[in-house]
């Protein structure tokens, strides 16, 4: 009878107890922290940063009208954490516990746009993506497995370049900026298709340790994005509805797939593509090259030469990166040699 007792006060010791197994930041433990309660928003952030945290819990609650539009979802309320003494530039959704948090120094890459601005629209788009999910769980997984559940379905059944191909799509859409317009955004694919050809979906995906392939930010902007053109907004509202309501069958992203255009998501991959190589090959037909010459060499493997400084007129300093070196910085003379 003393075990079945102890088994008991302890088991409801376990129902109060808010324990998280992870946590991120690394913030001073002198901060004073504060929070700014909205209508869908729990901005948590340090006592000096007040100002900057009423302007973002504005633009999160503008931004929260529409960032669920074409996933006719509208998220519960969240919390948000503003890590404001950091070198990192980034942002996140996660679950258990359920939170966002931003990483507030931007990066020296920004384009005209303001970082608070675009992590609100692009972390809110993941919130959108994930609640989703979690509101159509069954009721016996959120009760069971909890937050854990959600996150353990998500990453499971949603591709990442689904994940973050979405949220570019919607800070593009959202916004007078976005990376879906910037030419060094999307021109990797462009040159990848037109000089070598459409790489098989698995590739592009995953990667390769010998040709360059863009990252899943890029690749998830033209499958999302192509795929709303060409098959409509709604696919992807009912890809995630899908997911939430089977989230035990196998492979659910590409059944809905399959139900709705005839593909998988490979074949999805194959059908956006190829329309885009067909346009990309004209326009490089068209296109008329400036009087440029290259001096480095063609390598096997993938090698790129990034904050080059020019010496004197005929020797630049470069920072060579490459898939089997260790990143160096090296000098380039005019006959393209290497010092």
């Amino acid at each position: 009878m003393r075990s079945f007792l102890l088994l008991i006060i302890f088991l409801g010791w376990i129902g109060e107890v808010g324990a998280q197994y992870f946590q991120t930041g690394e913030d001073p433990a002198s901060i004073k922290w504060r929070q700014l309660n909205s209508d869908n928003f729990q901005l948590i952030y340090p006592d000096y940063y007040e100002k900057k945290a009423q302007n973002l819990a504005n633009v999160l609650e503008e931004v929260y009208r529409f960032g669920g539009h074409t996933l006719d979802y509208q998220p519960e309320k969240i919390s948000v954490i503003l890590h404001t003494q950091t070198i990192q530039s980034n942002g996140l959704v996660g679950w258990a516990p359920k939170r966002s948090e931003f990483y507030t120094t931007p990066h020296q890459e920004i384009y005209p746009q303001d970082w608070l601005q675009q992590l609100a629209i692009h972390e809110f788009r993941h919130v959108v993506q994930i609640d989703k999910i979690n509101a159509n769980l069954p009721g016996i997984v959120r009760t069971i497995l909890g937050e854990q559940g959600t996150a353990l379905f998500f990453g499971l059944h949603i591709s990442w370049w689904f994940i973050e191909g979405d949220a570019v799509v919607a800070e593009t859409a959202l916004s007078n900026y976005g990376r879906g317009r910037l030419p060094s955004f999307l021109m990797e694919h462009q040159a990848q298709v037109v000089e070598k050809g459409i790489y098989s979906y698995d590739k592009a995906y995953f990667g390769s340790y010998r040709d360059f392939v863009p990252n899943r930010y890029k690749l998830g902007y033209y499958m999302v994005g192509g795929a709303r053109i060409k098959y409509g907004p709604e696919l992807w509202n009912k890809a995630l509805n899908r997911v939430g309501d089977y989230p035990f069958t196998l492979s659910p992203l590409s059944r809905v797939l399959k139900n709705e255009i005839g593909l998988n998501k490979s074949g999805l991959y194959y059908s956006v593509f190829d329309s885009l190589q067909q346009v990309w090959l004209q326009e490089d037909e068209n296109y008329i090259p400036s009087n440029i010459s290259i001096v480095t060499q063609n390598a096997k493997v993938y090698t790129n030469y990034i904050h080059n400084h020019l010496l004197n007129d005929s020797t630049v300093l470069t920072y060579k990166t490459s898939f089997d070196q260790i990143p160096t910085f090296v000098k380039v003379d005019a006959n393209g040699n290497e010092i």
